[in-house]
């Protein structure tokens, strides 16, 4: 039995080269994720631009901020307590594969990186706003998702996911932490081929 699985050579990657083959199909995507900071539930935006290798692989790059305000009194260089605001924008590598698929089933494991910035900034009394710190951010977000398809051009999705995020300097906040989403996509692709017909 030891001897017989060591020709085997692995699925997943067999697959992957399979679907890697067919022709790409270029996918422009928002993205929307809620995530917890400080343990305050926040909402991530982005866009995503990529090819897609025969509905099941897909790669390509985006760019994702924090759209929730985060905000928290902080004493500043003169001595006073101000609010200061956390701002984090940083591009998103990612890969995406769709081990699963069946009837109006898919499920997904999307993964991405994050390379960016957060900054802490706060206004003065004059209205000017200035900057309080500044650090490098990297994150990686490993995540699944589950999505049904219904009416031929709509599908309804939800996934879980985690965040983890490192920093050269300290924002004063716990970036690292659990990710969900869930929301409505649509199929315009399908739908303009159709319309098109």
């Amino acid at each position: 039995m030891f001897v017989a699985v060591l020709p085997v050579k692995g699925q997943l990657l067999d697959s992957l080269k399979l679907f890697s083959q067919e022709p790409a199909r270029l996918v422009v995507k928002l993205d929307s994720r809620g995530s917890f900071i400080s343990n305050r539930n926040v909402r991530l935006m982005g866009v995503k631009v990529g090819l897609e290798h025969g509905g099941r692989l897909q790669y390509g790059i985006g760019y994702s901020f924090l759209a929730t305000r985060v905000e928290r009194l902080m004493r500043v260089d003169d001595g006073e307590e101000v609010p200061v605001r956390l701002r984090l924008g940083y591009v998103t590598p990612y890969v995406e594969y769709a081990f699963y698929q069946r009837g109006h089933w898919e499920a997904r494991i999307p993964v991405q990186f994050g390379i960016g910035g957060g900054s802490l900034l706060y206004d003065d009394p004059a209205g000017n706003r200035h900057r309080l710190r500044r650090a490098f951010v990297f994150l990686y977000e490993p995540s699944m998702t589950i999505q049904y398809r219904f009416l031929q051009y709509f599908g309804i999705n939800a996934g879980w996911g985690y965040r983890l995020a490192f920093t050269n300097a300290g924002l004063g906040e716990n970036l690292t932490a659990p990710i969900y989403l869930f929301g409505l996509k649509v199929f315009f692709g399908d739908l303009w081929k159709d319309l098109r017909r």
